[in-house]
């Protein structure tokens, strides 16, 4: 659901879709269109939603966690393109990198605002790592 709090009346919801199969977890709106916004939930799915183009230094490039202990790191702008059947068994050709130190859950990622490429996460082992 999303809900409109300029509005005076924000007992109704602006917009609501069933995009989950579970309860979702995190929400990010994009920080280059603040109407694009990626949804994290239960069932394992990552879902993105045009509402109306996120790494800080580049507006194609989404960061996603979950309780595998990775951090995937995607670049949207390659959805679709073709690629040879040896990198196909690497997965597809948006997911640039994938980050395995971790040893509990993810709790938490951002991304340095002022270093390009650099992630700092958290996670249920009480350990900060620095991608």
């Amino acid at each position: 659901m999303i809900w409109n709090t300029r509005n005076n009346n924000t007992s109704k919801p602006l917009h609501t879709v069933d995009a989950h199969t579970a309860e979702v977890n995190c929400l990010s709106f994009n920080p280059y269109s603040e109407f694009i916004l990626a949804t994290g939930s239960a069932d394992k799915t990552a879902a993105l939603w045009d509402l109306l183009q996120w790494s800080p230094h580049n507006e194609t490039i989404l960061t996603s966690s979950g309780t595998d202990r990775r951090l995937h790191v995607w670049d949207l702008s390659k959805i679709g393109e073709e690629q040879s059947a040896e990198d196909a068994e690497d997965g597809p050709p948006e997911l640039l990198f994938i980050h395995g130190g971790h040893t509990a859950k993810i709790s938490d990622f951002s991304w340095n605002p002022n270093e390009p490429w650099i992630i700092c996460s958290v996670s249920e082992d009480n350990i900060m790592l620095s991608t």
